[in-house]
């Protein structure tokens, strides 16, 4: 009885905090450059249910897993028998999971980056069935009994066969995995100013700060009084060579090429983050990678625009009716906790007596 109350309890915190994040969208609306971000949120991880003093019919399979392939990754789905992974919070088991190689030759579970390619720096690893990390080297297949082979030999088992009496796993609800930012590209807003600058495709503004190099997108630049280019919060603005010293007569290409009196000066130190669901904000518009993640950069390919502001990718309507549903469902929740309280309450004060 009492579990039903700590999934309710556990999804109306997650909820609070969606209702958060969604209220900073809206407030960060008319906020150049901001990128909304979304609440990602997993099971509390999935224990092995045992049944007491049983036994139940669970026989291993032939021909187990569904074995699917996606692009340099793998998605696999076990007919039997569980998969497990490590993280953080602990082990935890599911029937499907998705995993490639990372940049250690260690299985992990992945997501996307900004390509679209498989990213697996905030991935969770991937355990044989003795609960040991798998490390390959190359190429690797898997058979339908779980083995993972490199070359001629057998590295490991990701497929976990559990004792007679395990009937299933069990959470205790939602919890948060992480805040995740949504980098699709804002609208451009012209505003005529020469010291505007918006980045039209992939890429961030490199700033220096007191706490080290930090990455931005809201381009709305001023020159300090020795002639700097800086941030609204007065950040250097970093060029190829450093920081950007000019007057207000100077010119700006698509390639951030910086031209003063017709003379080439620097070009704007713009970089292409790829491994973007490392990037944490920091405030103040800007961004930083994660403590123990190293961005993966290549060359950027935009175009630079002067003149012009990127706005906000906040749609106020879709964060409205977004809210909304997240109301909605923390009030069930809520309806939920009344209806237990209740009936602990005739437990306690009706069934009691008798």
């Amino acid at each position: 009885m009492f579990r039903g109350l700590y999934t309710a309890t556990s999804a109306m915190q997650t909820n609070q905090k969606k209702i958060d994040v969604i209220g900073n969208n809206i407030a960060n609306a008319n906020t150049n450059g901001f990128k909304k971000d979304l609440v990602l949120t997993e099971a509390f991880s999935e224990k092995l249910v045992h049944k007491i003093n049983g036994t139940t019919n669970y026989k291993p399979l032939n021909d187990n897993l569904d074995i699917k392939r996606d692009g340099q990754g793998y998605y696999i789905q076990a007919k039997n028998g569980f998969f497990t992974v490590e993280s953080h919070r602990g082990k935890s088991y599911s029937r499907q999971i998705r995993f490639a190689v990372d940049n250690e030759g260690y299985l992990k579970t992945y997501t996307r980056d900004i390509n679209r390619e498989i990213d697996t720096t905030t991935g969770n690893y991937v355990l044989d069935k003795n609960g040991n990390r798998i490390q390959v080297n190359g190429e690797f297949e898997i058979d339908q009994n779980g083995n993972i082979i490199t070359g001629a030999n057998v590295v490991g088992n990701i497929l976990y066969n559990p004792p007679k009496t395990v009937i299933g796993t069990v959470n205790a609800g939602l919890r948060i995995d992480r805040i995740q930012t949504n980098f699709i590209q804002g609208q451009m807003m012209e505003t005529k100013n020469t010291l505007d600058f918006a980045i039209n495709g992939d890429g961030f503004f490199k700033v220096q700060t007191p706490n080290g190099e930090r990455y931005t997108r809201n381009g709305a630049f001023f020159i300090n009084e020795r002639s700097q280019l800086v941030t609204m919060d007065g950040y250097l603005v970093l060029g190829k060579n450093g920081p950007i010293i000019l007057n207000k007569d100077f010119d700006i290409n698509e390639l951030g090429q910086i031209y003063v009196n017709g003379e080439y000066l620097d070009t704007l130190d713009i970089v292409n983050i790829l491994n973007v669901n490392g990037l944490r904000k920091e405030g103040h518009s800007l961004y930083k990678m994660e403590e123990g993640i190293d961005p993966v950069i290549e060359e950027f390919n935009g175009q630079i625009f002067q003149g012009f502001l990127e706005t906000s990718n906040v749609d106020i309507v879709n964060e409205m009716i977004h809210m909304i549903n997240v109301l909605r469902e923390y009030e069930s929740n809520q309806k939920i906790i009344r209806s237990y309280d209740e009936i602990l309450g005739k437990a306690v004060n009706e069934i009691g007596k008798l």
